[in-house]
């Protein structure tokens, strides 16, 4: 979108990107403007050798007005911008001191008697650089600025010495376009550096939004949308995650856990696949409320769950295992669906010590829970069974 001069528009901001927009260009500012100040300082006070060449009367006011009042200033006015005060302070601030060096210059020229004061007043369109172009501060600032060192300049016009009326004409002729460029070129500055702020920001925010979004997914991939346990694919990222930050021997003591709900297939065709559902749930929630934070539960398929305990002693394991097996039963959901005469739906837990350093290892400790929760099941289901570690059968534990 252009506007009247063939120029980018200025967006506009909401308070939080303005606020946002003043805290990223604070520090690049602030090194330009305490440059500028150096740079345009040094640029004022060697003019003390023209007001010497060219208005010799007023030698003695130039260096007064020059050294003793313009220089202090900007000597503070340095101080102020190393400071940790906002941007648009420490632009006014600049701008201020820029207007009390134009109106020394004008005290200056006023009182010499000169006839070169007319010809060296041309130099006021200077401090209209300074202002727009020198500081680049925002359009508006730059706008009142401008008008505020127009009216200074063309106050004191009046009081030169020689002067008359066509000279002001004159003068006008070269000021007033100066100010209308530098203001255009102050005004497209600052679209420039609000439209790639708009766009840093924007693409900022699309890459938090996309950053986001992809944490969800990745959280959803290894997530069970029903449980909210983690899936075979969470396990597996816990288990390189223990890998990463646990001690070498927690993982050589490992306890592995395979939790199946008994009879969940007859639950499932008796009360339908709401209630099925319902129950994984409330299974699953009353067994991470039993697990330390830190061990990890995860759904390994179907009805069937998986426990990783880390350095752990094996009868820790087996102790576990009962108060999960317990937990559930003392849920008393009912089950009246099977012929066992508890009516309730109840857990068969296999477990297998050893260790899950590798994924070798770990097959392993699966493979001989797995074995564990069949003689569970075999000996007629709620219970648990501890498989000896590394071996091929099992051993009756309780």
């Amino acid at each position: 979108m252009k506007n009247w001069f063939g120029l980018d528009a200025r967006p506009t901001l909401s308070p939080e990107q303005a606020a946002a927009f003043d805290r990223y260009r604070n520090p690049v500012r602030t090194q330009v403007l305490i440059a500028n100040v150096v740079i345009i300082g040094l640029f004022y006070m060697s003019y003390a050798v023209v007001d010497a060449l060219l208005l010799s009367d007023v030698t003695e006011l130039s260096l007064l007005l020059r050294f003793g009042v313009v220089l202090p200033l900007a000597l503070v006015l340095l101080a102020f911008l190393h400071q940790d005060r906002p941007i648009r302070h420490k632009e006014y601030a600049a701008i201020g001191v820029s207007i009390i060096g134009n109106i020394a210059w004008c005290v200056i020229l006023i009182h010499s008697n000169s006839e070169a004061a007319l010809h060296y007043y041309y130099a006021a369109v200077i401090f209209q650089m300074v202002v727009t172009i020198g500081a680049r501060p925002p359009f508006v600032t730059a706008l009142a600025a401008s008008l505020v060192t127009f009216v200074v300049n063309y106050s004191c016009i009046w009081f030169l010495h020689g002067f008359y009326t066509s000279f002001l004409v004159f003068h006008m002729t070269v000021y007033v376009p100066a100010m209308m460029l530098t203001l255009i070129a102050c005004h497209q500055l600052e679209a420039e550096r609000l439209i790639a702020f708009v766009q840093m920001h924007e693409n900022e925010m699309l890459k938090r939004e996309l950053k986001r979004r992809n944490g969800e997914l990745e959280q959803l991939s290894v997530t069970d949308p029903l449980t909210g346990l983690p899936n075979r694919r969470g396990t597996s990222v816990s288990i390189a995650s223990m890998r990463a930050g646990a001690e070498a021997d927690d993982l050589d003591r490992c306890a592995l856990l395979l939790i199946d709900i008994d009879h969940f297939k007859s639950y499932n065709d008796g009360y339908g696949h709401a209630a099925g559902d319902d129950c994984l749930v409330r299974v699953a929630e009353t067994m991470r409320a039993e697990l330390d934070g830190h061990l990890h539960l995860g759904r390994h398929g179907g009805e069937e769950f998986l426990a990783i305990l880390p350095a752990i002693e094996p009868g820790h394991a087996r102790y576990i295992a009962e108060r999960l097996r317990a937990a559930v039963f003392n849920l008393a959901i009912p089950h009246d669906h099977i012929r066992d005469g508890r009516g309730r739906v109840t857990v068969s837990i296999g477990i297998a010590c050893g260790s899950a350093t590798d994924d070798k290892a770990l097959g392993e400790l699966v493979e001989a829970a797995d074995r564990a929760l069949y003689s569970v099941k075999a000996g007629g289901r709620n219970g648990t069974w501890m498989a000896e570690p590394m071996a091929k059968g099992v051993t009756a534990a309780a």
